[in-house]
């Protein structure tokens, strides 16, 4: 318990840092009475002196008393990053935001959730940090700092510090650094290996020997040479766990790795005290074995972090790194192979079949099909031709093209989705928090609970009370309570990328299940998006060539889905344009000002009663005027997506509420509602006509809504559940949960049934976690479970957990009621 009394605060004889005021704890160590700042670092100092390594602690004053020695590390960790400050390093990897800057590292050396929590806590005190999010399956870090305040080369400085190897993420290097841990990993495990055998033959030998009388020279010799292939072991396959466990230690935080390597420092130092007194029991066939199990256990779980952390960095490896571009001079034209960080906006490409298409581009000459699947999911190759957009990254199947740039660099929608797939990768659902604070406070558990039982067996059987307290040690296993939830979401966004859905943000797998209500923008959503011109109605003393020709005029200068209709018949623009969200566009053509628009938009101009459509159920109608009257209506047409119908139907099958919010007209938004059976249609909304209507409908239950365009950034904001379309600008794509790249409806089936079995995966994955650990760590306290097992034991916990989460890599496309 605390002591009471009013002690003078102190250092804890552990870890170093002040004892608060009546948080004092006190145990006798060495004939003296230590001070401590938590039950946690008691127990693991009485552990580290019940194993006879209480020399750790006279190393540990020793090392601060030599502080001054470590100013030349420093100094040469200062060295080292100086070179990331330097304005071409900056300028390459670094991403100004205003005063705030933001970068991406790659981090070497993580390999447990408790890393990332340690990082996460080591940077977050450092002056200027404004944010750091890292990700163990990408192996990288996102940070966010103030320029001003705070330099690259002091974050480095600051991760080095605490044993990780920090360094500027790009694809390259990030499949270097895996395939640099791939191979030390497998040494260390293949060393283990071998070494478990010789051991193991050994201890056959010994153990056969003691029921045969074996002389006392044999015996030793064995026991020595078992000692010298087991330090190889422990001082090279099992440095990472002694390393991870140092780290923790100088933080004063318990991590993962801290119970095995108390376990394999105390069975090691106890074998070696018997080897060299002649006395006791050597245990390095044991040492030897669960080091093995521990290590192929943790080189699987590495495997599937690396698969997992290449998705991210595949897109950016689908760019060729030459573009081929072509040149005109004096009228003549000539074609240069150019590398592709030369390529501008506005050059004139040359796009031959089989190549990547190198940026995004609209065609200016040629048809050809387009295989999108990598970005989309959709295998089928897309027929497309002069004036239909490209987007960097597909591949050209048939025909050459020749198209012209419209973005590069960070503005490619590549870019856009790879920069999407990182803030994914780095969001965290509220269990997956909640389950790597469990896992912290669960290693102090286990701590407490391995002293406990060892002092409890002292009292029982003295002899068998080390190993039944290393069996503690080893056979818990935080791991597959904090690899429960990632590994499921990791898993289930890659299958969902593989068929054209991308979640960007992991809180969406917790409110995806309890959806009741959907709703649907019409434009862009329900439909292609692709407004054509079906029919033109002229007043008198207008043409249709006259009215179309102004009404172009007027429209090239709006970005809106209507502009596209008009496009073809004009390429000049008005003068003196002014737009009126949601309603239309006025400006001067020939010296007359016009307006086009929403009726009632255009007839306020002559002061006149507002005209109606004709035919008004058929189509979307909007009305060219001048100051004399109106001019011309025009009829627009959207047809449906291919699979909006059966999409909705399926919908509706499944028990939920299907809402139409439009814009548009009421007679375009009623027929399509009546159409496609929609339960309700809301017409005529301005944006903050549908926030109302979304924040209404969230008293009746959860709510998902999919929209495509920048009046629809409210809503998306505002609903539990927000996708995106494909075609949808950035700025809402930003605001997505996510995003249905494929551009097919269709993909909100995959999405529910995918969340669903998802959330089911993490419930199954959790409760095996603490089921396993619940029931094992009393057997193993109870003396049931020798150490070799307990470390199988902790091994398969966690290689279940993974494989569990695998089966959501089984084509399961569709959603079944009662599944």
């Amino acid at each position: 318990m605390p002591n009471s009394s009013n002690t003078q605060r102190a250092a804890c004889y552990h870890c170093q840092l002040p004892i608060m005021a009546g948080d004092r704890f006190e145990c006798e160590l060495d004939g003296s009475t230590r001070g401590f700042c938590c039950p946690a670092c008691m127990a693991v100092a009485q552990t580290i002196h019940a194993g006879g390594l209480g020399a750790f602690y006279q190393y540990q004053l020793s090392q601060q008393q030599q502080g001054s020695e470590q100013r030349p590390q420093l100094s040469l960790l200062a060295e080292k990053f100086a070179a990331f400050d330097l304005p071409d390093f900056q300028q390459r990897f670094v991403k100004p935001q205003g005063q705030v800057v933001e970068t991406e590292l790659l981090i070497g050396g993580m390999h447990c959730a408790a890393c990332v929590w340690l990082l996460e806590k080591q940077l977050s005190q450092l002056n200027g940090l404004v944010k750091v999010s890292v990700s163990l399956a990408a192996q990288k870090a996102i940070i966010s700092w103030q320029g001003e305040q705070l330099k690259l080369s002091q974050i480095c400085q600051s991760i080095a510090a605490i044993g990780y190897e920090p360094e500027p993420y790009h694809h390259d290097q990030l499949l270097e650094l895996q395939q640099r841990e791939q191979r030390t990993a497998l040494r260390r495990l293949g060393i283990a290996g071998i070494g478990m055998m010789q051991v193991g033959m050994f201890a056959i030998a010994l153990y056969a020997g003691e029921m045969q009388h074996i002389s006392d020279d044999n015996r030793n010799y064995m026991r020595v040479i078992s000692m010298l292939m087991a330090t190889v072991v422990v001082f090279y396959s099992a440095r990472s766990f002694f390393i991870g466990a140092w780290q923790g230690i100088k933080k004063a935080k318990p991590v993962m790795d801290l119970p095995v390597a108390i376990a394999i420092g105390l069975a090691y130092s106890a074998s070696l005290r018997a080897t060299f007194s002649g006395s006791g029991e050597v245990y390095f066939d044991s040492v030897t074995m669960f080091t093995f199990l521990l290590l192929a256990g943790r080189y699987v779980e590495m495997r599937a972090r690396h698969y997992h952390g290449r998705l991210s960095s595949h897109l950016q490896s689908l760019l060729p790194s030459t573009a081929t571009r072509i040149d005109t001079h004096n009228g003549e034209k000539s074609q240069q192979a150019v590398p592709l960080f030369n390529i501008q906006q506005g050059d004139i490409l040359l796009v031959k079949p089989g190549h990547t298409i190198p940026a995004d581009g609209i065609i200016v000459e040629g048809q050809s099909s387009i295989n999108e699947a990598q970005l989309t999911g959709e295998f089928t190759p897309l027929n497309k031709g002069c004036g239909d957009s490209l987007i960097a990254g597909t591949i050209n199947v048939s025909n050459p093209l020749s198209m012209r740039v419209t973005a590069t660099g960070a503005k490619l929608q590549l870019e856009s989705i790879a920069q999407l797939i990182n803030q994914g990768q780095h969001s965290k659902p509220k269990v997956a928090i909640l389950a790597d604070r469990l896992s912290l406070y669960f290693i102090s558990a286990v701590l407490l609970i391995a002293a406990a039982t060892y002092f409890t067996w002292l009292s029982i059987d003295a002899q068998q009370a080390f190993w039944v307290s290393l069996s503690v040690l080893v056979v818990s296993c935080p791991c597959a309570l904090s690899l429960a939830t990632p590994t499921a979401i990791t898993t289930a966004g890659h299958r969902l990328r593989q068929s054209g859905v991308f979640v960007a943000k992991a809180q969406l797998w917790e409110s995806l299940p309890a959806i009741k209500h959907i709703v649907f923008d019409k434009t862009g959503t329900l439909t292609q998006g692709k407004l054509s011109i079906e029919q033109t109605l002229c007043c008198e003393g207008f043409a249709a060539e006259q009215v179309l020709r102004i009404a172009a005029q007027l429209e090239n200068c709006s970005e809106h889905p209507i502009a596209a209709a008009f496009s073809s018949y004009s390429r000049s623009q008005a003068s003196k344009v002014c737009s009126t969200p949601y309603q239309g566009l006025e400006g001067e053509v020939d010296g007359q000002r016009y307006r086009i628009g929403k009726a009632s938009f255009a007839a306020a101009f002559y002061n006149g009663d507002q005209p109606s459509p004709p035919q008004q159920e058929q189509g979307q109608w909007i009305l060219l005027s001048n100051s004399q009257g109106p001019c011309a209506w025009f009829q627009l047409s959207d047809p449906l997506r291919s699979d909006t119908a059966n999409t909705v139907q399926q919908l509706k099958q499944q028990g939920f509420t299907l809402h139409l919010l439009s814009g548009d007209s009421s007679g375009s938004a009623q027929q399509l509602s009546q159409q496609l059976a929609m339960d309700h249609c809301i017409a005529s909304a301005s944006p903050a006509d549908k926030l109302n209507y979304i924040r209404q409908l969230q008293q009746q239950g959860p709510v998902m809504m999919l929209g495509d365009g920048i009046n629809d950034i409210p809503v998306l904001a505002a609903a539990d559940v927000s996708v995106a379309m494909a075609n949808a600008p950035d700025v809402a794509k930003t605001q997505a949960d996510c995003i249905l790249l494929s551009g097919q409806l269709k993909g909100i089936l995959t999405l529910y049934s995918m969340a669903t079995r998802t959330q089911r995966i993490i419930r199954q994955n959790l409760a095996w976690a603490l089921l396993y650990n619940i029931s094992i760590i009393p057997l193993a306290a109870c003396g049931l479970i020798p150490p070799y097992l307990a470390a199988l034991g902790m091994s398969l916990s966690s290689l279940i957990v993974l494989i569990n989460a695998l089966r959501l890599q089984r084509n399961n496309s569709g959603y079944t009621p009662g599944s």
